[in-house]
């Protein structure tokens, strides 16, 4: 992405030109180049199953979206459907099961993911799902060790939008992130809110000052994320402070 982003208007396509581009973008920056020394096997099943999970999960949506929307138009022939359809997302909901089953079996082979994983479980709000996922994408956390970068990378950390003096927008999130991730980070958030006592007591809190209630969750989403980098620096997890 750097390397496309930073070469301007381009036009045509030229595989040979694309890895000239790599080659020299290789050889400008081998000197932060840092050797992998986690499981790289463990972590490409991960990400083969969470892509597999993914499939999964859009065709169980997929099938209870067009039965409920059919309901609601023609309830008869919703029902129909739905009959229909039962078997198949049985189906689909034991895959899924599975696949969840499986990610779970290889996070606890690997003695460093699973340590990993079981201090993300402590931070409240944060379930298996987005364990599994920030384990993936952060290289099990040897990449995107910075809160911050991470929050960027989920797309939940603010930018300011401003030009001169006339320009002034409203602070929001970048487009450029990962979305999947992003999903399950706010339905963690949402949890939180419902559930966590702190948390929700900060959500109606900042909402009764007149904060904006997606960006009071935004900002739910930045500290289970600072928090959850906390315990995998710390290496100890996640204890609420009480105020006195």
């Amino acid at each position: 992405m750097q390397i496309k982003r930073s070469q301007g208007l381009v036009r045509g396509k030229s595989d040979k030109i694309d890895a000239q581009r790599i080659a020299r973008y290789a050889n400008v920056y081998q000197s932060k180049a840092k050797i992998m020394e986690l499981g790289v096997l463990t972590l490409e099943k991960l990400k083969d199953l969470q892509a597999n999970r993914k499939r999964l999960m859009k065709a169980l949506q997929s099938l209870r979206t067009s039965v409920q929307e059919l309901k609601s138009f023609d309830p008869s022939i919703g029902k129909v459907l739905e009959q229909t359809n039962r078997e198949a997302i049985r189906g689909l909901e034991k895959s899924l099961d599975k696949v969840d089953e499986q990610i779970l079996a290889f996070i606890n082979e690997d003695h460093d993911l699973k340590q990993k994983y079981d201090l993300m479980l402590t931070v409240k709000g944060v379930g298996k799902v987005l364990a599994a996922m920030l384990l993936v994408y952060t290289h099990g956390f040897n990449r995107l060790t910075d809160s911050r970068k991470l929050a960027c990378y989920s797309g939940v950390a603010p930018f300011v939008y401003e030009s001169g003096t006339s320009i002034r927008g409203k602070t929001g999130v970048s487009k450029f992130a990962n979305n999947d991730l992003k999903q399950v980070l706010h339905m963690a958030a949402i949890s939180s809110v419902q559930h966590n006592s702190e948390l929700h007591q900060y959500y109606q809190r900042k909402v009764a000052q007149g904060k904006n209630k997606m960006s009071v969750i935004n900002a739910v989403r930045n500290k289970l994320l600072h928090r959850i980098v906390a315990v995998i620096k710390r290496g100890t997890p996640y204890e609420l402070k009480l105020k006195s």
